[in-house]
């Protein structure tokens, strides 16, 4: 007889499976896949995978690797469909939209992702390896039995993962052993015939069925095997948490209200239910399960890390609501968008029962779209929970002008701006929050000045300004002399060719001026030459640019590297209670590139995540060996916001 080698994540045959009569559904279920023909047919016969439709026949892909996506959707669907937890709200899955937006997750995907984001389940880290390139990431078989294990942990109890004994044990992980441990435990997975877990490779749709019909079957039964199922579980969001004299006090909001807790500095608090991170580990907006019986307090577990600063825990502005003020330019779909005096552009959920005003009357968010639909300018109070991070009031006020004048900028700074009307010259205040427009897009006090100080020869910039009752400047208008509606303006994307003559950004090629502007952020140091730029562009470094076209040429490049790869040669730590410090990077083509790391850096080296617990171990690796083809991300301080081998 024929042994097939069943790799990881395939459990053992002899583990009992109901049979049904199900076995002629898919055309493609050959000799090679008979040893999941029955986890098949269950998954089938549960809604969990049905397969799809080649030439009219109905067939599973056994054979073929599954996706993060599909991962995803798979949890949710066991979780929902076999009652184990209940179902995402639209709620929610607006509030997670931004973030699954700005990682590309598929909108077919979309309610899945969110629910598991709400469970704790996924986290924000989990959703960068969803796409690459815009391409869909198959997953691993540790991540596979994280996404499964984590979803058990909402009702089960997690180890420390210690138990394993697969012969590979040491290539699991530190964050997925309590995980692999548990479903191990639970003789959902098992190792191949070598004892082998294989946590690195790529997980078939197949072995994928044997994991999701065990799990379902156990979800069904919803059998608690906590130590501490005697006790009362209350869930919640953290609204405040401070420590006094080695005992801290937990308020939680929760669907009856608030709830208050007593902790001492013994009492466990569990990240995701795996390692503890003690009272000391309670962030403001995480959503945590407290287990209790009258005071006694057996545990804490964290199910949604709302990765809040602790320094910030006892901060007044954390511990109740905090405002934002600015013009509004988007409102609808429970989200909200504004301006503020900086220029920055801001978005944020709205809660389903917020308190919308409109000129002091009550209105909706509908009400508030048509306005601006309608070019009026209208100034937005929006009040934050810091707790669940939604808009809990919001306060529109349409400005009332109080006269338009027409001039040309003779001098513009951060608080009042003097224009030339006629023979004479006329200085404005500047109100806390001007709307701009320059050339008909639109801009800022700060860009207008940069413009107005880039005027060379007999250039000159025309504006229209409107001022308010308390004879303040609200709104600019305002248009170059050499202005053409098709050729100078600014543009914004990624620079897709570049030599120093030319620049192609997004699908466009633009001249570069002999006396082009350059400042381009790249880690810590800065591009200020189009011949340094032309090199890092050539050395594979990745670069959003902003640029200024003027006379058919570009005057101006700003931006930053947001993407580069190479080895980490050296590494500094400079807090040993949070992952701050410094890397530097070798890349071929170019300098070392020196970079800073904070608390909200991603960091992920041979399948560990590194944290303020385990940073220091990876100095020491760094510094003596270092650690080839590594993969940066920048944001636009130059800050990594990623470090994955």
């Amino acid at each position: 007889m024929k042994k097939y080698a069943i790799t990881a994540l395939a459990v053992a045959l002899c583990m009992s499976a109901s049979t049904v009569g199900y076995g002629a559904v898919f055309s493609d279920i050959g000799s090679s896949l008979k040893w999941a023909e029955s986890y098949i047919n269950s998954v089938y016969e549960s809604g969990l995978m049905v397969g799809d439709f080649k030439n009219g026949k109905r067939v599973f892909r056994g054979n073929e690797n599954m996706t993060y996506s599909e991962a995803a959707q798979l949890v949710y669907s066991a979780a929902v469909k076999s009652g184990f937890a209940t179902d995402v709200t639209q709620m929610s899955i607006n509030r997670y939209s931004p973030e699954m937006a700005g990682e590309g997750i598929d909108e077919w995907a979309k309610k899945a992702v969110a629910f598991c984001m709400e469970k704790g389940i996924l986290n924000s880290y989990d959703l960068t390896k969803f796409k690459e390139n815009g391409n869909d990431v198959k997953i691993t078989r540790e991540d596979m039995a994280v996404f499964f294990g984590r979803a058990l942990a909402l009702n089960y109890s997690v180890s420390t993962g210690t138990s394993l004994a697969f012969n590979d044990t040491w290539n699991i992980s530190a964050t997925a052993k309590p995980y692999v441990e548990l479903l191990n435990k639970m003789g959902i997975v098992s190792g191949d015939n070598n004892n082998n877990f294989n946590p690195k490779a790529n997980i078939t749709r197949a072995e994928v069925s044997v994991i999701a019909s065990k799990t379902y079957d156990l979800m069904k039964k919803k059998i608690v095997t906590n130590e501490e199922s005697g006790y009362t579980q209350t869930s919640g969001v953290v609204v405040s948490v401070y420590e006094s004299n080695g005992t801290w006090v937990l308020r939680l909001t929760t669907s009856n209200g608030v709830a208050g807790f007593v902790l001492t500095s013994a009492t466990p608090v569990y990240n995701n239910s795996s390692s503890n991170v003690g009272p000391s580990g309670l962030g403001l907006g995480d959503t945590v399960t407290v287990y209790h019986a009258d005071a006694s307090i057996a545990k804490v577990v964290i199910t949604k890390d709302a990765v809040v600063n602790p320094g910030n825990v006892n901060n007044p502005q954390y511990t109740n609501r905090y405002k934002n003020k600015g013009e509004l330019i988007s409102a609808g779909e429970y989200k909200i968008g504004l301006k503020d005096k900086h220029g920055d552009k801001i978005y944020y959920t709205v809660a389903e029962n917020a308190n919308i005003t409109l000129n002091g009357k009550k209105a909706t968010l509908r009400q508030l779209s048509d306005r601006i639909e309608g070019d009026a300018l209208i100034e937005v109070t929006v009040e934050m929970d810091s707790a669940t991070q939604e808009a809990k009031v919001v306060e529109a006020v349409e400005e009332k002008y109080k006269s338009n004048t027409e001039g040309r900028i003779t001098n513009i700074n951060s608080r009042t701006i003097s224009i030339k009307s006629g023979s004479k010259t006329y200085r404005y205040d500047l109100a806390d929050s001007v709307s701009v427009k320059y050339n008909g897009s639109s801009s800022s006090v700060g860009k207008l000045r940069d413009y107005f100080d880039d005027l060379t020869g007999s250039r000159y910039i025309d504006v229209e300004i409107t001022l308010n009752d308390d004879d303040e400047v609200k709104k600019i208008e305002a248009e170059a002399s050499n202005y053409k509606e098709d050729d100078d303006k600014e543009y914004s994307g990624e620079i897709k060719e570049l030599d120093k003559d030319e620049i192609k950004v997004g699908s466009k090629k633009y001249d570069i001026a002999d006396d082009v502007r350059v400042d381009v952020t790249i880690g810590s140091d800065d591009i200020d030459e189009i011949k340094d730029l032309v090199e890092a562009f050539e050395s594979d470094m990745k670069i959003r640019v902003d640029i200024k076209v003027e006379d058919s040429e570009v005057t101006r490049i700003e931006g930053y590297v947001y993407e580069i790869e190479g080895d980490l040669e050296f590494m500094t730590v400079s807090n040993d209670n949070y992952p701050r410090g410094e890397m530097g990077l070798e890349v071929s083509g170019w300098d070392q590139v020196k970079f800073d790391f904070d608390e909200d850096t991603r960091i992920d080296i041979d399948g560990t995540e590194y944290d303020d617990v385990n940073i220091n171990s990876l100095k020491k690796l760094v510094n003596g060996d270092g650690v080839s083809n590594v993969t940066v991300k920048f944001d636009d301080d130059g800050i990594a916001t990623s470090v994955k081998d």
